[in-house]
């Protein structure tokens, strides 16, 4: 009898377990057929998050940042309007200011996502760049970032007018800037030149020009911005420019070739130099 019971308590309750399977598996396909994917945001507003980190402000700065990275990818993949890419930068950035890639990312995040994007919306990049811009000054990759943000995204959106012709000139800035510090394309000099000439700013237009000239390395892209030279200040003036920048090259090769030419034309020796140091050959 002790068995008889034994038997039928161990059939009860495989079948309990086997009924909870087919329960289980039953529910996971409904829940598979009919959950669909929702854009939701957890996170508390960015003010909050400090006072949340317990002081360990990068290190959650870091979690919000790998879960904004699969958010942007879940986003594409369900071809979603990736509304909340805002809000994530707003957050890492309230713990973490210095967080420079993320500057870049929402520039880039902001505007490339899988549905149409709003003039607002691409302000709203360009507000995150010009944030970057204003936190790291000598970061030729976002002034770049922003001055390309600012002349192929945002001005195609303007219609035309003073607002319009005034972010041209801003953009055109940024993006001298960023051929200063190395940044950005290497047809990024004649570009910036020929979008201030547009702008009827010929001078800035030359002396930009002028002033890239000595840095630039590539013969070709150093004719080039020699010919645009010419086509702004003149053949008599160009050929001038251009003796004098020969005359320069000879000298450094002479002098001091090892070190780099913006350098060299800071510590070479002049008259002025000369008479500074007390020179015996100083002319009188």
């Amino acid at each position: 009898m002790k068995r008889l019971r034994a038997f039928g308590l161990i059939s009860a309750l495989l079948l309990a377990a086997f009924t909870g399977r087919q329960l289980r598996q039953s529910a996971a396909a409904e829940r598979d057929t009919t959950e669909t994917y929702e854009d939701i945001y957890y996170l508390p507003p960015p003010a909050w998050l400090p006072v949340f980190s317990l002081g360990y402000r990068e290190a959650l700065a870091d979690l919000i940042w790998m879960r904004a990275l699969v958010y942007f990818g879940e986003e594409f993949r369900e071809r979603g309007a990736g509304r909340h890419v805002f809000d994530y930068g707003e957050a890492i950035l309230a713990l973490d200011p210095d967080f420079r890639r993320v500057y870049r990312w929402i520039g880039m995040a902001g505007i490339y996502r899988p549905n149409a994007v709003s003039v607002a919306d691409t302000r709203r990049a360009v507000g995150f760049l010009e944030r970057g811009v204003a936190r790291f000054p000598n970061d030729g990759e976002l002034a770049w970032d922003l001055g390309a943000t600012e002349m192929y995204e945002l001005v195609p959106m303007l219609p035309a007018g003073p607002e319009k012709d005034a972010l041209k000139l801003q953009a055109a800035t940024h993006m001298m800037t960023a051929a200063r510090l190395g940044a950005g394309p290497a047809w990024l000099v004649l570009a910036n030149a020929t979008q201030l000439e547009r702008l009827g700013k010929m001078e800035q237009a030359a002396r930009h020009l002028e002033e890239m000239y000595g840095s630039v390395q590539d013969p070709d892209l150093r004719s080039q911005i020699a010919t645009q030279i010419a086509a702004i200040r003149g053949r008599s003036e160009a050929e001038a420019f251009e003796r004098a920048n020969r005359q320069l090259d000879a000298a450094h090769r002479r002098d001091y070739p090892y070190l780099p030419l913006g350098l060299y034309v800071l510590v070479r020796e002049t008259p002025s130099t000369r008479a500074a140091m007390g020179s015996e050959d100083t002319p009188p």
